[in-house]
């Protein structure tokens, strides 16, 4: 058995579902299905579910079919696009883990320790410290962009992301410069093939092609993520969750590569 929700955990739920996921036929399609009632209370989609799930609680005496419904709301069958599935897991999950509930990738609901905080649902939601689309974020890049990432704040996380690498590089080098001037002090190879920084021997003209392609992969993420985020108002670009996943996993995998490069001695 459940132990009921806390009415504020079933009004957010509410809200969440009656917003951005249910058409008012969906509604009543889904509230038959699950064998609740429809509480006819509140004139538009949130309250028809908030009151419907209330009544049903309090009739049952615990959150069995309350739970039921949302798990009939996020499951996968329903979805067409894993993008948008993710979406709507990742926002009913914010409010359920209040009560130690969280709806896993199959669209079951497994048991967890219950949150807190407002920053620790949305970590946990957002599964900062986890993977992303299967590639684990390096631990380097957290420090930079989770404060913005945990208020929704893409835009300025993608910034943040972008400052990790040329942090890592100045931290590598000792140069103090930025952007590709900064990728030019580190990694430019000259006639003498003597660079600042390296992560091969550059004895052989492979050695010398991978090295020279990362240095221009960093300057292509420079202006391709920050640039355009730094010249760029605010209010004329909607940034999303999608570009910002996009960034940590390329970002990552050049603080991996960074991780592996080494000072030559020739600078």
């Amino acid at each position: 058995m459940i132990k009921s929700f806390d009415p504020d955990t079933l009004r957010s739920i509410s809200i969440i579902i009656g917003e951005e996921i249910l058409t008012h036929k969906q509604i009543t399609e889904q509230l038959n299905n699950s064998g609740i009632s429809d509480n006819t209370e509140g004139a538009n989609k949130p309250d028809r579910i908030y009151y419907s799930l209330k009544a049903k609680q309090s009739q049952d005496s615990c959150a069995n079919n309350v739970l039921n419904f949302v798990l009939r709301v996020i499951s996968p069958k329903r979805y067409t696009e894993e993008s948008i599935f993710e979406k709507h897991r990742t926002a009913i999950n914010e409010k359920l883990v209040y009560e130690g509930i969280e709806i896993d990738k199959t669209g079951n609901a497994k048991t967890v320790e219950k949150a807190k905080t407002i920053s620790e649902a949305k970590l946990r939601s957002l599964k900062i410290k986890e993977k992303v689309h299967g590639i684990g974020i390096h631990p380097d890049i957290l420090q930079y962009c989770e404060s913005e990432w945990l208020n929704e704040n893409y835009f300025h996380a993608i910034l943040e992301i972008t400052k990790s690498v040329a942090e890592k590089l100045r931290q590598k080098s000792g140069y103090t410069t930025d952007g590709a001037v900064l990728v030019d002090n580190c990694f430019g190879l000259g006639t003498a093939r003597n660079p600042m920084l390296a992560f091969n021997v550059l004895q052989t003209d492979s050695h010398v092609s991978e090295h020279t392609g990362f240095a221009n992969f960093i300057k292509g993420f420079f202006s391709m993520y920050r640039n355009p985020k730094a010249h760029d108002p605010k209010l004329l670009e909607d940034t999303q969750l999608t570009e910002m996943t996009e960034v940590l996993v390329v970002a990552t995998i050049i603080q991996n590569k960074l991780d592996q490069t080494f000072k030559t001695g020739f600078k």
